[in-house]
């Protein structure tokens, strides 16, 4: 089982690194515009989501890692990370959805490494 600290530093660090790739991305890869209040809604979604998750599934059944480096909290937390934003996504007005399912794809990624690498 893991601490709090642990925890809320994971979620914390899931934010961050979903505000950069998104930066990133749009910055070198698309040359679009950067829309920072809808990057900044995305990564505390992504920092909630995995926040939300460990807090409920910290067990030791599920913290135990039957593959190396990956328990199956590192491997659900992304479902849920996935789930959030799209939840978010049929609440909002998505003018361009295909970059929208980019960057959830994206943002799910972040999840998977950042919860495999901090915890």
């Amino acid at each position: 089982m893991f601490g709090i600290q642990q925890i809320i530093f994971s979620a914390v660090v899931g934010a961050i690194v979903s505000a950069v790739v998104l930066y990133l991305d749009a910055r070198y890869l698309r040359r679009a515009a950067f829309d920072s209040r809808g990057a900044v809604v995305l990564s505390f979604l992504v920092g909630f989501s995995i926040l939300l998750f460990r807090l409920g599934a910290n067990v030791q059944q599920l913290n135990d890692d039957p593959i190396p480096l990956a328990s199956p909290n590192d491997l659900l937390c992304p479902v849920v990370t996935f789930v959030v934003l799209s939840v978010y996504a049929a609440l909002r007005d998505t003018r361009d959805e295909a970059r929208f399912a980019r960057d959830r794809a994206m943002l799910t990624l972040v999840s998977l490494a950042v919860n495999i690498v901090t915890i």
